[in-house]
């Protein structure tokens, strides 16, 4: 044995040695010629066509000298042998076809220049739906093979309309239904959608699609059901409506639809028809809406009692306080069932006192229980929406709640007056005071409280609370006591608690103080004593009317008082007017005539005695200036004129320096002369424009003087 394996063991030796050789040899070539990675550079595609037609699968890859490209269809990749039945000659080189010899539809076209290998099928039918591959297979240039898988389709578009299938109608509530849709026949399947009143149905989870192959007519059906686990009312008279779309076709959809009839529960709601929120003194209205199949019957309801005698949909209820927070509904009943439906009343109404506190609170120190239920004001009250009570004592809020504990009363100063708020959202406030009294001497207040303007008279009052019998109740004024006469008047009204005293004063008597400070006090008794209240210190008052009628005649006096000063001033001023006025020179206008001249001069002369020399310049010209203390006697100047040898120019001038006055203007004037028996005659000169300049001329005239 061991002689054996000596003689083999040369034998293996030499065997591996040789495996190892070829192994590197093998490596060797590989490493010097490195394999090509191939790519299919175009490949087919999906195609739809109808029987007849000629279609093309393209199938380009990329340069390698060695590539074996194969076509498979429905994974079968041995079509069998191939005969060449044409060469075809092109820019782009030899195209050779060639023809299967099993499938003689099928046609193989090569270009070994452009690397092209595409399959094409004349007259498509049916028979040749199914996976075409164009594969490249492995060689010892190509790491792998490369393939491509696209679908041939044959259309076979539908010529009917779809099916819907439903049980028999009526349906009940709470039935289980199955509601299927087949479609007409189609190649490829046709596409199926379900709706509910136009509301496509999408729930999957009861949708379930299936398709199978028509055997008459070898073509696709597609087959949709939709269960209905528990049937309502909500499907009562519903549209369904299946529609099949077929997407290889233009613009094909048709759809076939019918209504569900199902018998189902009534169903029930109350609808407010008020447009407001409910509240007392009013009145409410409600409608209560109901669906069934087959039509149920309606009545109403209120609190559990049957309101038989309203059959009506609608129900009006006079609201109160009492009807808050009642039920009111309605009952629905077919034969399927019996539904019921109800609301609660909720109604806005103000605070009703149910326990309201005392006016009067007496506190007695002396027998004062901390068990006792005295000890313990409450405030209860009925409203909606609810109420928030407060306490207060003198405007200062104390505590909050519907009780206040008199316990924290402890001192005689604590007593007084104190108030309650009850405040309700929407309504007015509740606002009311009472007194906390402890028990011994009087409690007072002093105020006052009208004021008779027009009399002068003003009115005070005094309010006493004492748990027992007021014996008296006396006013003092400055420490004087007030006694009822014609300046006052005393007068006191008494209840169960307390004592009301009016005092109507007279204020002139009060204003009439020597001091001018007057303190009226009010002191009250009863079986524990005297007790006398705060002092009221009397504020003076003015009637407003008077001293609105005092400024208006103080106005007026001085108005007067005005006017007259103005009035005076005016006067004065028209009298010096009038003053200087006369004592301006004497303008001879053409209305002027030379008898009125004289008359002028001679009244002159009259007024003043003494007179002016008159002067001649070198041209014997005259100038009459009329001086408050020189003027010449008229008689005379007129005398040495009318002698003189130069009468003719000098009166000339004259006439010429009259038109000139004092004031600086110029008006239409006449020139006098004398003939040789010394007799005058005037004569009138140019008329020339007014130029005024300072005051307004005295005399203006449009008329020439005659004489």
């Amino acid at each position: 044995m061991t002689a054996t394996y000596r003689r083999q063991l040369p034998l293996l030796i030499i065997t591996y040695v040789i495996f190892s050789s070829i192994i590197e040899v093998v490596n060797a070539i590989e490493y010097a010629s490195p394999k090509i990675n191939q790519q299919i550079l175009i490949g087919p595609s999906d195609i739809t066509t109808y029987p007849g037609e000629t279609i093309q699968f393209p199938c380009i890859v990329s340069k390698q000298p060695d590539a074996i490209v194969t076509w498979c269809w429905n994974d079968f990749c041995t079509l069998g042998k191939t005969q060449l039945i044409s060469n075809e000659t092109t820019q782009d080189g030899l195209i050779r076809i060639f023809q299967y010899t099993a499938y003689p539809r099928f046609q193989l076209s090569i270009n070994e220049r452009l690397h092209h290998y595409n399959l094409s099928i004349v007259h498509v039918s049916n028979k040749d739906e199914g996976i075409f591959q164009c594969q490249v297979q492995r060689t010892m240039s190509a790491h792998e093979a490369r393939s491509e898988r696209v679908h041939l389709i044959l259309i076979a578009p539908p010529n009917g309309q779809p099916t819907l299938l439903l049980p028999l109608m009526p349906l009940k509530q709470g039935q289980s239904v199955n509601i299927t849709c087949l479609s007409a026949p189609s190649k490829p399947a046709s596409k199926l959608m379900l709706y509910k009143n136009e509301q496509i149905i999408a729930k999957k989870t009861s949708l379930m699609h299936s398709y199978e192959l028509d055997m008459k007519t070898k073509k696709n059906l597609t087959k949709l059901v939709y269960n209905i686990d528990d049937l309502d009312g909500d499907w009562d008279n519903a549209r369904v409506r299946c529609e099949q779309i077929y997407q290889y076709a233009d613009n094909f959809q048709k759809d076939v639809s019918t209504r569900i009839q199902v018998q189902y529960k009534p169903k029930a709601r109350i609808e407010s028809q008020n447009r407001h929120s409910l509240s007392v003194n009013s009145t409410a209205t409600f409608r209560c809406i109901v669906h069934g199949n087959p039509e149920p019957q309606l009545r109403w309801f209120a609190n559990a009692m049957d309101l038989t005698s309203i059959t009506s949909s609608v129900i009006n209820i006079p609201l109160s306080r009492h009807v808050h927070n009642h039920s009111i509904g309605c009952t629905a009943t077919n034969s399927i069932g019996t539904t019921n439906t109800s609301l609660r009343l909720i109604i806005r109404y103000p605070p009703i006192f149910v326990i309201r506190p005392p006016k009067f609170v007496v506190v007695d120190f002396d027998n004062k229980s901390p068990s006792s239920k005295s000890m313990i004001l409450r405030c209860v009250v009925d409203s909606f929406p609810r109420s928030a009570i407060s306490w207060f004592r003198y405007g200062h809020k104390i505590a909050e709640g519907s009780t206040f504990n008199l316990e924290n009363i402890t001192t005689r100063e604590q007593q007084g007056l104190y108030s309650y708020r009850i405040e309700t959202g929407g309504f007015e406030t509740i606002h009311d005071d009472f007194i906390i009294y402890i028990k011994g001497k009087p409690l007072i207040y002093i105020q006052e409280s009208k004021q008779y303007r027009s009399s002068n008279n003003r009115e005070f009052e005094c309010q006493v609370y004492s748990s027992t019998s007021i014996l008296r109740i006396s006013w003092k004024l400055n420490g004087q006591s007030i006694e009822s006469n014609d300046q006052s008047l005393i007068s006191t009204t008494c209840d169960e608690n307390s004592c009301l005293s009016k005092l109507t004063y007279n204020n002139r008597k009060i204003v009439s103080s020597t001091n001018n400070i007057n303190r009226l006090s009010c002191i009250a008794e009863n079986e524990y004593g005297y007790e006398q209240s705060r002092l009221y210190q009397i504020d003076f008052f003015e009637d407003q009317s008077t001293t609105l009628i005092s400024i208006i005649l103080s106005i007026f006096i001085l108005l007067i008082i005005l006017s007259i000063a103005a009035i005076y001033c005016g006067c004065r001023v028209r009298h010096r007017r009038k003053s200087s006025m006369k004592n301006l020179p004497i303008v001879y206008d053409a209305h002027y005539s030379i008898n009125e001249l004289i008359k002028d001069v001679t009244s002159l002369q009259a007024s003043d005695g003494r007179l002016r020399k008159t002067t001649f310049n070198g041209n014997d010209r005259l100038s009459l200036t009329l001086e408050q203390n020189k003027i010449e006697p008229t008689d005379n100047l007129l005398t040495s004129l009318f002698n003189n040898n130069h009468t003719k120019k000098l009166m000339d001038n004259l006439s010429n320096e009259s038109s000139t006055n004092s004031s600086g203007f110029h008006s239409k004037s006449t020139t006098t002369t004398f003939n040789n028996n010394n007799e005058y005659s005037p004569r009138f000169t140019e008329i020339t424009d007014y130029t005024f300049s300072g005051i307004t001329p005295l005399y203006t005239s449009q008329y020439q003087m005659n004489v």
